[in-house]
């Protein structure tokens, strides 16, 4: 038996209104999140990572609007949900790192006055029970509690990382959506904070979505991938599968792009051209105009979101010829 997904996104749009038309940012994007799973959503800048995660907790800035589609938790669907009730509903369930720690964090706010207005927000009025809250979450993250006292700036890029990671846990959340966490920071600290979140998954079974540019960082740290391209997801799969055998042309440019930390040393190709504009974005598949290995079908027709192996999704022409596996099929 299947367990209900815990997230479930179907067939989102957040689109930017501008003068004679409007931009789509994120074009009929649907996956799902089980409890305790940890997916990663990747792609180039610009692609609409960020944008579907901030549509996900109702945090876009206007003029950005969710246009349609709708975003299950636990079967609520949160498009529906009032300015009023998302706020509650907010770091209860759904909490979001974002990807510059000194920017979400006040800069002249202790960070344990922080700490309580968000406790404070949700419920808690004892000034005691608030700090002790603030100060098991500070430990949890290995900061030592006398750091309630410190302000953002005294802190290390490392350790204002593992604030805002310790705030997100606070109210014991289902679900945490990292916006590139660690995208500032050098790599062996990186790897320090990717083995925390790690550890605390495991030990809390919040689930994540993961968002991030470097495919690298998902190897061995997500169960499975969703990849972005201008606006929608062209591959889908468990990570294993993806990166043993990516079957769209951008995920394997995407992975040719990075070098290997292990084995012999092989040349970095990267992907011709640039993304689309998304203002006008290219007829058909949008990736044609970079694909070296473009059908004429591609510039005119649009490839669906379908399944052509178990759990493995893909957008592409190349695969038209062969028969979906019979899973659902996410089609734009």
């Amino acid at each position: 038996m299947i367990a209900q997904p815990l997230l479930e996104v179907r067939d989102l749009v957040v689109d930017y209104p501008v003068p004679n038309g409007r931009v789509r940012a994120v074009d009929h994007v649907s996956f799902d999140i089980q409890p305790g799973e940890i997916v990663g959503l990747a792609g180039e800048s610009g692609c609409g990572k960020s944008t579907a995660a901030h549509a996900i907790l109702r945090l876009l800035r206007p003029p950005a609007r969710i246009t349609s589609g709708r975003i299950l938790f636990q079967g609520q669907d949160l498009v529906t949900l009032s300015s009023a009730e998302m706020r509650r509903f907010r770091w209860n369930h759904i909490s979001i790192v974002f990807q510059s720690a000194m920017n979400a964090l006040n800069p002249v706010m202790t960070i344990g006055h922080q700490f309580g207005d968000t406790i404070r927000a949700h419920g808690e009025t004892n000034a005691k029970v608030t700090r002790r809250r603030a100060a098991e979450m500070l430990r949890t993250v290995g900061i030592d509690p006398r750091h309630l006292n410190s302000y953002p700036h005294e802190l290390s890029g490392g350790m204002r990382q593992r604030v805002v990671i310790a705030m997100a846990l606070t109210l014991n959340p289902e679900l945490i959506v990292m916006d590139e966490p660690t995208t500032a920071l050098d790599v062996v600290v990186q790897r320090d904070i990717l083995q925390q979140i790690e550890d605390l998954q495991k030990k809390f079974g919040f689930a994540v979505l993961f968002i991030t540019h470097d495919l690298s960082l998902l190897v061995e740290f997500s169960r499975r991938i969703a990849i972005m391209y201008a606006a929608e997801i062209v591959e889908f799969a468990e990570s294993r599968d993806l990166f043993r055998r990516p079957l769209h042309p951008y995920t394997a440019g995407l992975m040719s792009s990075f070098p290997s930390l292990t084995g012999p040393k092989s040349l970095l190709t990267g992907i011709p051209g640039a993304p689309p504009n998304l203002f006008s974005p290219p007829t058909g598949c949008r990736f044609h105009p970079r694909c070296r290995e473009c059908r004429p079908i591609a510039v005119r027709v649009k490839p669906p979101l379908r399944e052509i192996e178990p759990g493995h999704l893909v957008a592409c022409h190349l695969y038209d010829g062969r028969p979906a596996s019979g899973g659902e099929s996410y089609g734009g």
